[in-house]
């Protein structure tokens, strides 16, 4: 079982740095070698980044609806974000961290498994604490 962000599940249909990376790990989930996890908070952060993609001006309007609703045919598990609230929250006091961030990070500590980013930001504030917060090159090399 692999906790996945929005970084790395936006690299499934956007073309950017280490899709190629993210493709691997869509592919394992989909033929059924991988168990691919996330928060349910991943659905309105797909939105805000299909979002993004709009305002710098990568994608037009239409494009970013069709590819947010792609993502959302093809999300992994999700897990209530309210079972991981609380602990997600202690991990962001304790840490510093956006809760967003704690939210996955607590949902891989709860299941003893890895939390795979591809957002450099996250795997360099998390990864030196946390041994479970993998950079998705790492992870789908060994696939």
């Amino acid at each position: 079982m692999l906790v996945v962000d929005a970084a790395l599940v936006a690299k499934w249909v956007f073309p950017e740095a280490d899709s190629a990376a993210a493709r691997r790990l869509y592919d394992g989930w989909a033929d059924g070698r991988l168990e691919l996890v996330a928060p349910d908070l991943l659905v309105p952060e797909l939105g805000a980044l299909c979002y993004q993609k709009k305002t710098r001006r990568e994608v037009e309007d239409g494009a970013a609806v069709r590819v947010h609703r792609l993502l959302l045919e093809i999300l992994p598990r999700l897990v209530p974000s309210r079972q991981l609230a609380d602990g997600a929250l202690v991990l962001a006091l304790r840490h510093e961290r956006p809760l967003a961030e704690t939210v996955h990070l607590a949902l891989a500590l709860r299941e003893g498994c890895p939390y795979v980013t591809a957002d450099e930001r996250v795997l360099r504030a998390l990864a030196p604490v946390f041994p479970c917060v993998r950079h998705l090159d790492d992870v789908a090399a060994g696939l």
